[in-house]
């Protein structure tokens, strides 16, 4: 056996994490948005301190981070467990699955909006959706392509 041992841990940190570098992306996003919004409309000014501002691009994925917990953990923990190796097949797989997995997490909270808040419906919510299904199975392709290990891994 002249195999290298499956990184489980790269493996399993790299998906655990997913959240986070797309939370780092849309706190930058939104950032921006603000600004830009402060900028066209100048009596808002008063109405965003400096610190939050400054602060939103670091907070955001620490958020989205503990937000997605639960199912990114267990989400990693499979894809270790499993040892999952580098495809192009496995790489869609693997993103589609996470793509779910995030949407329909965010779908039980837009549930419960929906169900305790007169006049919301599901329909409001289908753009932000569709933009998280598609943000995060990219996310999850990249993580994929650049962390699951290439063929030729032994068992443990």
């Amino acid at each position: 056996m002249s195999g290298v041992i499956y990184p489980r841990r790269k493996v399993f940190l790299a998906f655990f994490l997913c959240p986070l570098v797309l939370g780092f992306i849309a706190g930058i996003i939104r950032t921006v948005a603000v600004l830009a919004e402060l900028v066209s409309n100048p009596k808002l000014l008063g109405s965003v301190r400096g610190a939050e501002l400054l602060l939103m691009p670091f907070l955001t994925p620490l958020l989205i981070q503990l937000a997605f917990f639960l199912p990114f953990l267990g989400y990693a923990l499979a894809i270790a467990l499993i040892k999952v190796k580098k495809t192009p097949r496995n790489c869609m797989v693997v993103s589609f699955l996470g793509s779910c997995i995030a949407t329909s997490w965010v779908l039980l909270f837009i549930s419960n909006v929906v169900q305790n808040i007169k006049g919301a419906q599901y329909s409001d919510y289908v753009v932000e959706l569709l933009i998280l299904f598609v943000a995060s199975m990219a996310t999850c392709w990249l993580t994929a392509h650049f962390f699951l290990p290439e063929e030729g891994y032994v068992e443990d």
